[in-house]
């Protein structure tokens, strides 16, 4: 028992000695170094520096060109090269708005700027292609750009606004009616649905006014401009007494006196030698251009593009007045309903925030729509537009902003609007093919060496691929409508008579004059306003072979807007007509050209080439208008009227809204000169100060 008790004792001691030893050991060890926990660095995806790229945007001619410079993992600026083709105001109007989107969210996923959409798309496509060329020169696959590419959250929500004018749309009318309603002495908002101000006012080239009191003084030594009375009986017969009488009477009263307050009160500038309208007949001068009114490369000739950041500059000028004078304004806010009270009157409206999704119900004492017209709206020119003189229902193609859908005419309609007049022809100036064949298919581009465009200002150039609208364009030509007949003398469907025929028509060619053309070139000069605006913007020289003139055509036939068959019928039914009356057109105008006279519209003989042999070819063409002309019907304080021609209680419209007062279903827009411009700002101005009155009363 003893002997156990001594070996446990041992054990025991053996253990405590080793226990001891290894808690020395382990003292004596140094103890690991302590990591601290960081951030995991990110992965470098950019190779900072600054990267340029281009798209297309807004004109074709010309492409956009964008700088981007980037950190390692960030987007740090963006800009336009000054050599950027886009339309300046477009080009401020995304620089401005989308550029800080995609700043403050590092993401190129943003809204667009409405109103300059298509250079905000290419001003995104250029940005992306930027921040890929970082990515790869950062030894990174340019999948990687996912990173900048991710969704904007919007804020949401709804919100109550109260003021005593609502006017809805900024472009001129509504800028001026703003403006004139604050000065006024009302408290005024003014919301757009764009992302910039000046509507389609900015884009235009003059300004209809008829003797200024105040500018005829300062630069025509009192003396009147134009013969006033005989200008009014000429628009009187002209519209068969279709214009409202008391509305072209207040035209004729306020058209100086608003022009007078325009150009002297605010400054805006204008050359103030006002010339006649475009034909023999308009002599009237009342057409006041906006200043700089002279081209560098054209000295006798208007500038009628690339002042447009001057004519911007000049509703930054009058936006700052209204603002001085406690003005509020909202941009990318849609107003969508109207909201009417128990008795029916107008009492505010309904609008959406396009860049929070924030809605806004804003009561109002008064609403004054200004929103340009419905000519981007396919279902109302479907709707309200009139075959009853002219095919003009359906789908048009626009020079301007495809954003004037006509939203708030119909909810004024909705509410008991009368119209008059709606249903006659929108503003169109020019003609161009149903699409126009892009850069992508590789056709050259030729510089007009000594020449720059007038719209754009860039180096002017001219392309092959505009070969579909210089056929449609082009005096010697023929062209039917959508019914297979002739509706006017060639020689005006580039500029003053394509809306005879409506939204659409056809331009007959065989490939006996193709080969004319890809061989010797087109015989006549083409240049105008639709060469001038649509497509390359530069001449096809005359005497000059084309020979990819059937790659083009086929390029066309590619893109659905030019058609083949080897025969006159088989081509009518190829673009949905009747054969025998595209076969009877043919042969008829053939027989013109053969005898040297057009007996149907007296076209001159030298431009009656014979449609010769086939294959045939149709290219579609397209009417290109600035807006539709009427809308709504007023009195003479802007108020709308009801179907009883009394006024809705708290509702007002200015501009091409309202325009057809002074027109007629029967007729187009009048050739003066620049009257939808007199009229967007005389009603603006008169309907400013009859605005307010109205709210001051209740």
């Amino acid at each position: 028992m003893k002997r156990k008790l001594s070996l446990l004792l041992c054990l025991i001691m053996v253990l405590v000695m080793v226990a001891a030893c290894t808690q020395e050991t382990q003292q004596n060890e140094p103890e690991p170094p302590v990591v601290e926990e960081t951030e995991e660095q990110p992965v470098a995806l950019m190779a900072p520096g600054t990267y340029t790229a281009q798209a297309y945007g807004f004109s074709m001619s010309w492409p956009d060109i964008l700088h981007v410079t980037v950190s390692e993992n960030a987007i740090e600026s963006i800009s336009f090269d000054e050599e950027s083709g886009s339309t300046t105001s477009m080009i401020d109007a995304v620089a401005a708005a989308m550029f800080p989107r995609i700043l403050e969210n590092q993401t190129v996923n943003v809204d667009t700027v409405t109103g300059a959409t298509v250079t905000s798309f290419a001003a995104r496509t250029a940005i992306e292609d930027c921040i890929k060329q970082a990515i790869v020169a950062a030894g990174n696959d340019e999948s990687a750009i996912s990173e900048f590419k991710k969704p904007v959250e919007k804020i949401g929500g709804s919100e109550e606004i109260e003021t005593e004018v609502l006017v809805i749309g900024m472009g001129g009318s509504g800028t001026y009616t703003a403006l004139r309603a604050v000065e006024s002495g009302a408290k005024v908002l003014a919301i757009e649905k764009q992302g910039r101000y000046g509507g389609t006012t900015a884009l235009t080239s003059e300004i209809q006014s008829i003797n200024p009191p105040r500018v005829k003084e300062l630069y025509n030594n009192g003396e009147d401009f134009t013969d006033a009375d005989a200008m009014y009986q000429a628009w009187t017969e002209y519209t068969e007494g279709d214009a409202k009488k008391e509305m072209l009477d207040l035209y004729f009263q306020y058209s100086g006196p608003a022009f007078d307050w325009l150009a002297i009160d605010h400054g805006v500038k204008f050359d103030f030698d006002p010339k006649p309208g475009f034909t023999p007949a308009d002599w009237y001068k009342v057409k006041f251009q906006w200043y700089p009114n002279k081209s560098e490369t054209h000295p006798d000739a208007p500038v009628l593009g690339y002042n447009k950041r001057e004519i911007a500059s000049y509703f930054d000028n009058l936006v700052e007045d209204f603002k001085a004078l406690g003005g509020e304004y909202m941009l990318e806010t849609e107003a969508y309903e109207l909201i009417t009270d128990d008795t029916g009157a107008v009492v505010g409206a309904k609008a959406k925030n396009k860049l929070t999704g924030t809605d806004y119900t804003i009561k109002a004492k008064a609403v004054v729509i200004a929103t340009g017209g419905f000519l981007g709206n396919a279902e109302m020119t479907t709707k309200y537009l009139s075959d009853e003189y002219f095919p003009l229902k359906g789908a048009w193609k626009i020079y301007g902003s495809y954003g004037n859908d006509g939203k708030m005419i119909q909810s004024a309609i909705d509410v008991g609007a009368a119209t008059y007049n709606i249903g006659m022809p929108p503003e169109v100036h020019m003609s161009g093919p149903e699409k126009f064949i892009p850069h992508s298919y590789g056709f050259p581009i030729n510089k007009v060496e000594g020449q720059k465009s007038f719209i754009t200002g860039k180096q002017s150039v001219w392309s092959v691929a505009d070969l579909p609208m210089f056929l449609g364009i082009s005096p010697n030509s023929l062209a039917v409508g959508m019914d297979g007949k002739r509706f006017t003398a060639e020689t005006g469907v580039a500029m003053l008579d394509p809306w005879i025929a409506g939204p659409n028509f056809y331009s007959i060619w065989s490939s006996e004059q193709i080969n004319e053309i890809r061989d010797n070139g087109f015989k006549y000069f083409l240049g105008g306003v639709s060469s001038g605006f649509l497509g390359y913007t530069g001449e096809i020289p005359v005497n000059t072979p084309l020979p990819e003139a059937y790659d083009v055509l086929e390029a066309g036939i590619e893109m659905g807007f030019i058609f083949k068959a080897d025969t006159i019928e088989e081509l009518a039914k190829a673009i949905d007509i009747d054969p025998e009356v595209l076969k009877t057109t043919v042969e008829t105008y053939n027989n013109y050209c053969a005898n040297g006279k057009d007996e149907e519209f007296n076209k001159e003989a030298q431009y009656l080439d014979t449609i010769g042999e086939g294959p045939y070819y149709a290219v579609k063409m397209a009417s290109y208008a600035y807006n539709t002309c009427a809308g709504l019907d007023v009195n003479t304080k802007f108020q709308v009227l009801n179907n009883s021609g009394e006024p809705i209680e708290g509702l007002f419209c200015v501009g091409s809204d309202c325009a057809g007062v002074l027109f007629s279903e029967k007729k187009p827009y009048v050739t003066y000169g620049g009257a939808n411009n007199g009229w967007v700002l005389t009603s603006g101005y008169v309907c400013g100060e009859s605005v307010a009155e109205y709210v001051k009363n209740k």
